[in-house]
């Protein structure tokens, strides 16, 4: 059963590019981004047991504040998911598009930061700033790591010691990949693309340890589809298992699973099409019961699907999903449950008036 929760409004609000997540008490948060130059995406809170939502701030608002903000300077968007940390923080990215050109010649006037929010208080602190657009974050314990555009440039902060490292993967002309990986030991995964002399395009995906030295790199033989460079996600979606794997589906629907290996590279493999009917785009995965089922939202065409991938037989099913009869709905990536195993899906849908405004929908499994 789906439910649509009703998103605080501020003027220009616009989507939930994926940026999800949860914190200890069980508060659900998202980044609702802007669309307009000079504006600012706002950071929420929506707590499951009462219902209730908290508008947490404007990025701007926090960067003038800090006395940081240049003049003209606009965060539109908050595209990272919103990560936990063994500190108690709350981890994501704010970025602006302003000048940036889709071809990878040209980054955002304003680049990025990278910021903590404490979820018991709401004081957010400025970690950084980048030239880059940070388009995704991750992490686990004591390490963040965010990834930004062009060339997947690759970030990873120390939450005890602030220090900051960062290395350049690869990428070609304007792809950018919607996540980058991060598994319990604190090694990252992010995407190589690169074009060849024949000039074919090849994808594998590295693995950096905590010091960002490159361990090893795996063909990803499922990464690339029919579109363009530009138009390619990359991974786009993710889920952690409770015994320590790693799912992702690539832009066209390829499910794969990272497995850590004690003292050496993690395997990396394919396990099939996430969809039963092959490609699609799938962006929210989570798990359910243990390490047996990843489910989620994916799109064939113009429909929506919920679809349960059972891991052991390595099959799956697809179900009708219920997008509210809302018109023009976008749904993007999340991998966030709440206490009571409930799913979040953020996106946009058409507004009467021409335009879009954020989606969440919530998701009950159980029904």
């Amino acid at each position: 059963m789906t439910r649509e929760l009703p998103v605080p409004t501020f003027h220009d609000a616009n989507s939930i590019w994926g940026a999800t997540g949860r914190d200890a008490q069980g508060r659900i948060w998202i980044g609702v981004s802007a669309k307009s130059p000079g504006l600012s995406a706002h950071l929420m809170s929506f707590d499951p047991a009462t219902n209730t939502w908290e508008d947490r701030g404007a990025v701007v608002t926090r960067l003038a504040r800090a006395n940081l903000l240049r003049r003209g300077e606009g965060q539109i968007k908050i595209h990272t998911k919103i990560v936990p940390a063994d500190d108690g923080g709350l981890y994501f990215a704010s970025m602006d598009e302003d000048g940036e050109a889709p071809d990878g010649s040209a980054l955002p006037r304003w680049g990025s930061h990278l910021w903590r929010v404490d979820p018991a208080s709401g004081a957010w602190r400025h970690l950084f700033a980048v030239p880059e657009g940070l388009v995704a974050a991750s992490g686990s314990g004591r390490f963040v790591h965010a990834l930004g555009y062009w060339r997947h440039v690759l970030y990873r902060y120390d939450t005890v010691t602030g220090r900051t490292l960062r290395t350049e993967v690869g990428a070609v002309g304007g792809h950018a990949s919607r996540n980058v990986l991060a598994m319990n030991d604190g090694h990252a995964f992010v995407p190589r693309m690169q074009r060849l002399a024949d000039g074919m395009l090849s994808v594998v995906l590295v693995e950096f340890d905590t010091e960002l030295n490159e361990i090893a790199a795996t063909p990803l033989e499922f990464y690339l589809g029919s579109e363009s460079a530009e138009d390619n996600h990359g991974i786009v979606g993710l889920a952690h298992l409770a015994d320590g794997r790693l799912l992702f589906t690539t832009h066209t629907g390829q499910l794969h699973v990272i497995e850590p290996q004690a003292g050496r590279a993690a395997r990396v493999g394919a396990i099939g099409w996430f969809h039963p009917d092959g490609v699609s785009y799938a962006p929210s995965l989570f798990a359910l019961e243990g390490d047996r089922v990843v489910a989620g939202v994916a799109r064939r065409g113009d429909r929506y699907e919920w679809v349960v991938f059972d891991l052991a037989a390595r099959t799956s099913r697809a179900y009708p999903f219920d997008t509210k009869g809302l018109d023009e709905v976008l749904l993007y990536g999340s991998s966030t449950r709440d206490d009571a195993g409930r799913c979040y899906v953020g996106g946009w849908a058409a507004t009467s008036r021409g335009g879009h405004r954020p989606l969440l929908l919530q998701i009950d499994v159980a029904r």
